[in-house]
Parts: structure tokens; sequence; C-alpha cells
């Protein structure tokens, strides 16, 4: 599909296309799926700093999906045996969320699977390579940050 006469334009988009729907964590059915893992990677982080878990909505926002869609991948989660749920202390309105051992193994699996896949990256590009990669995929992410338009039609500020 042509988006643009400008051939750069097209490659970008087609690139941007082809990354979106890249494999990176070379999941094939077995294991946990990789919305899974990068929700284990957000409860494992926010978990660590109190041991008291991490809240629903904090992990929508992280996510970037809504409550409804994270309340279902913490009910898959929980039939796993990798995630509890339990009552704030303080406030019985809120959810939080921790890693059961189980999860946290899972997480172990995870997080070495995912380092794999990015040191054989890292040695087929090679370090200059993968350092240049690095750096404009940053300024991609700041050019798109910082040109971000909302849903209300302004711009991000």
């Amino acid at each position: 599909m042509a988006i643009s006469e400008n051939p750069l334009s097209q490659q970008l988009f087609e690139s941007f296309m082809r990354v979106r729907k890249l494999n990176w964590l070379n999941w094939h059915g077995a294991g946990p799926r990789p919305s899974d893992v990068r929700a284990l990677f957000c409860i494992k982080k926010d978990s660590a700093v109190d041991g008291t878990g991490i809240t629903v909505t904090a992990l929508s926002n992280q996510l970037r999906v809504s409550t409804p869609t994270v309340t279902q991948l913490m009910n898959d989660l929980e039939l796993q045996g990798l995630v509890e749920r339990s009552t704030d202390a303080t406030d019985r309105r809120v959810i939080r969320v921790r890693l059961t051992e189980e999860g946290d193994r899972a997480f172990k699996r995870a997080q070495s699977a995912v380092a794999d896949a990015f040191n054989g990256l890292i040695d087929y590009l090679g370090p200059d390579q993968t350092a240049e990669l690095a750096g404009l995929l940053g300024k991609v992410l700041a050019y798109y940050h910082d040109h971000q338009v909302l849903p209300t039609g302004g711009r991000k500020l």
C-alpha cells in the first residue's frame, strides 16, 4: 500500500509496519505470551520497590492499555499461578498485583530469553551499528514524543 510518493517515506512506513509485527520475543505459542512478558516485567520492576506490588491502574498506564484489558490479562496470569492480587492496605478500592514464586521464575526465564534475543542482535549488527541503531531509535521516540497529536486535536506539551 502506497502512503506517499516520497520513496523514503514509503520505506519508513513499510519498515515500521514490519517492526510492529516482529516476533522479537521469538514466541511460538509455548510459555508466556509477549503481552504476559511485558506485564511480568512491569510488575517485577514496581514490586521491587516496596514489595506490595503494582496497582492495576499503574500497570494499565505502563502497558498503555485499558484497565479492563489489564484485568483480563491478570485473570489469565493468575490462572497460570504467575501473579496474585490483593487489596491495598490503605485504600480497599485499589487492587495490587505482585508476582508469585512461579511468576518470579517465569520472569527470570523471560528476562533470559529477552537478553539472549538482544545479545544475538548485537552479535549480528556489531557494537557500532547497535549503538547507532539505539541512538536513532531514541531520536525517533523523541520526534514522536514532541510531535504527538492528542485525540482532542491539540499537540502534547
